[in-house]
């Protein structure tokens, strides 16, 4: 169990499934995200209605293909989230390969950075891809993120791809 300092007092980190009772307060941890990133990238969406698209979209791309949605609370409030979502399988890995899980969303509350939260939540991702037998997990980080990068390096990923993007003018 994690320890996190309130008021000098330390308190345990619980990680469990998002409850539709949490949703007020996973929309902020990503609405925070989304406004992180922005910063970086300068292509985020960053109003309310946008980081409840990315929750829902999380929420059904679980059910739909497996997978979940997990929060990290120190008992008084939320402090982080992480997505955890089943691909479909792709023709263009090799068989032996397998299944392969992606961690769609992950995302710890500024005031509580730096604690081991992020990592409880990669271990909770790398537990749920044993559990479900998968082979390959996955995570992305937004270029110019170079502490997630580092984090999740630490962790034990490694670079498989790089996407490229070219934003077209209309004309």
């Amino acid at each position: 169990m994690l320890r996190r300092k309130a008021e000098g007092v330390p308190m345990p980190v619980v990680l469990r499934p998002y409850v539709e009772a949490d949703r007020r307060f996973v929309v902020a941890l990503v609405h925070q995200l989304n406004v992180f990133e922005d910063a970086i990238s300068g292509d985020r969406a960053k109003d309310r209605s946008a980081a409840e698209a990315c929750l829902d979209a999380d929420l059904e791309r679980a059910a739909r293909d497996g997978g979940a949605v997990i929060v990290a609370t120190d008992g008084a409030e939320l402090v982080g989230m992480m997505a955890w979502v089943i691909d479909p399988p792709q023709p263009y890995l090799r068989a032996d390969i397998g299944k392969v899980a992606l961690v769609t969303e992950l995302v710890v509350d500024e005031r509580s950075r730096g604690q081991g939260i992020g990592t409880a939540l990669l271990e909770e991702a790398e537990r749920l891809s044993r559990l479900h037998q998968v082979s390959r997990l996955r995570i992305g980080a937004i270029a110019g993120n170079s502490i997630a990068r580092r984090a999740y390096e630490r962790f034990g990923f490694r670079t498989t791809y790089v996407e490229l993007a070219k934003d077209l003018d209309e004309e």
